[in-house]
């Protein structure tokens, strides 16, 4: 008779796997060659005394299983009747696998399962506790959030919530905090912390545990390769990805998933390279290679099979891609396509889109006096001049500077008029007092057209005008819808900008281009404040 003690049982498994396992379910684990295959069970065990944990590291799916288990009674006798035992269906292999992967059940060789020793208290009183209705809930969450890890290999924890929120409509902050605690989610999914130049440092970042050895390179195919757009959600596919490798709705994956099993194989062990083929997205040519360099399978004619193969995993999401399979794909690149064309033909160059010479003088000498005034009064950085700087001023190191004058500007405007402390005419003030009216905030720059530079707000569409030259020449058409940080300011009847334009660097798919073009040819134009 087998023993019932997983201690005993625990040197048949590859050190390897145990070490995966530990890594996902004990939060401070030890390295790989610091620590034993007991010590890890043990720790793991550890964290089973709490009956709770075992709870939150299964599904409703699992725990049910379990029950199923427990009911029975599973003591181990000659008179054991295994035909009998319904828990020993097929239909249960997803249960089977993955509780024998968290060691909370042990399948024998001769089809027996039992729950190990060491636990079976823990997990009877698991599920005498589960709270069913409760757990069905918890489910749902972690059925979108791990399947969007899943489907983008990695993702910011940010855009993961924000994602979730806005399907099922939970607080951001329940579900930020449910990834952060759960046991399950996890299970799944690993979160990091990574520094990012645009973004700061330390910022968390949740991989799906299956890519985290293939992550930077995920990271740079999708630097290459994604892409921008709007992808309709469909929740069943999001709750069969859970469990399963593949979306097996999919005609294309499901015949596929068939052919594969045909073959004279063993076929699984083929399954985790095309996923990974699949989230990164890249020539599959070393796939087949692989497939095809398989002893048996030197005598077979693989021509369909590839194409079988390559029909399903064009219908496959991928990390690399943003989420969209390589068939979504090739339709935006062939609207973007479509988008720059029609771009080109619209385009009319720019014509006396920019201030008169003297007018553009007369501008820098107000802001710049307006901008060292603001310095002065606040002491922001006195080593910097910036009024009747014949250098050349660095947008950049004026920043903050400017920042401080739009958060203040209707107050420092008003001392500065009343000052006067560059003996400005009254003409030179009346403009001073109009920046007042001025806006700052994150604009698009939407349209060229021949006298003016189309830009727009959350709520507003501005007709602007450069100051030293014509906009298009400094930003080319084909970059257009272009997102800024800068200001707008009315100017002698007219508006202009500030000369400081902070690329915010969003790329806008194809569908929200075409929004923004709708709103642009029905929105009123403002050409004045």
């Amino acid at each position: 008779m087998q023993t019932r003690k997983m201690y005993e049982r625990i040197n048949d498994y590859r050190k390897e796997f145990v070490f995966e396992q530990y890594t996902r379910i004990v939060e401070e684990f030890k390295d790989y060659e610091k620590i034993s295959k007991r010590k890890m069970l043990e720790a793991i065990y550890q964290i089973y005394n709490d009956y709770n944990n075992i709870i939150d590291i299964c599904t409703t799916r699992e725990l049910k299983y379990l029950k199923m288990v427990v009911d029975c009674n599973l003591e181990i006798s000659e008179n054991f009747e295994i035909d009998k035992i319904d828990y020993l269906d097929s239909k249960y292999d997803w249960e089977q696998e993955m509780l024998s992967k968290k060691f909370l059940i042990q399948r024998d060789f001769d089809r027996q399962i039992y729950i190990p020793e060491e636990i079976v208290e823990q997990v009877k009183e698991a599920v005498k506790h589960v709270k069913w209705n409760l757990q069905k809930k918890i489910d749902s969450l972690n059925e979108i959030l791990v399947s969007y890890c899943k489907i983008q290999g990695s993702a910011l924890l940010n855009t993961v919530t924000s994602f979730a929120s806005g399907i099922i409509e939970i607080a951001e902050d329940v579900i930020w905090n449910h990834m952060l605690n759960n046991r399950l989610f996890n299970y799944y999914v690993y979160i990091i912390s990574k520094d990012f130049e645009s973004l700061g440092k330390n910022i968390p970042v949740a991989i799906y545990q299956d890519y985290y050895n293939i992550s930077d390179e995920l990271d740079e195919e999708r630097k290459k390769q994604g892409i921008v757009g709007s992808k309709q959600i469909d929740i069943r596919m999001y709750k069969t990805l859970f469990y399963n490798d593949f979306d097996i709705h999919n005609k294309k994956i499901k015949k596929f998933l068939e052919e594969i099993q045909k073959l004279p194989f063993f076929w699984f062990s083929a399954i985790d390279d095309i996923r990974n083929f699949a989230v990164l997205n890249i020539d599959r040519t070393p796939l087949k290679q692989s497939i095809a360099s398989v002893p048996i399978l030197k005598d077979y004619d693989l021509t369909t099979f590839f194409e079988i193969l390559d029909e399903a995993m064009d219908e496959m999401p991928s990390g690399a891609l943003n989420g969209f399979t390589p068939n979504e794909a090739k339709k935006i690149h062939l609207e973007e396509a479509q988008v720059k064309y029609k771009k080109e033909q619209s385009y009319v160059k720019q014509k006396d889109a920019h201030l008169s010479s003297s007018d553009k003088t007369l501008f820098y000498k107000i802001y710049f006096a307006l901008l060292e005034f603001t310095n002065r009064k606040y002491k922001i950085n006195l080593t910097v001049k910036i009024y009747n700087n014949k250098k050349g001023i660095n947008p950049y190191e004026i920043n903050e500077i400017v920042e401080t004058f739009w958060k203040n500007k209707d107050t420092i405007v008003l001392e500065f008029c009343l000052a006067n402390p560059y003996k400005f005419n009254k003409e030179e003030l009346q403009i001073a007092s109009e920046f007042k009216k001025g806006i700052r905030d994150i604009i698009i720059i939407h349209k060229y057209e021949e006298s003016y530079t189309a830009m727009m707000t959350r709520d507003k569409i501005y007709m602007v005008k450069g100051l030293s030259d014509n906009m298009d020449n400094i930003i080319s058409y084909q970059k257009l819808p272009y997102t800024v940080r800068t200001s707008i300011i009315p100017f002698k009847n007219t508006l202009v900008y500030d000369g400081i334009l902070l690329e915010i660097g969003i790329k806008m798919g194809n569908d929200f281009e075409k929004i923004l073009e709708r709103e642009y040819q029905n929105a009123i134009k403002y050409y004045h404040l």
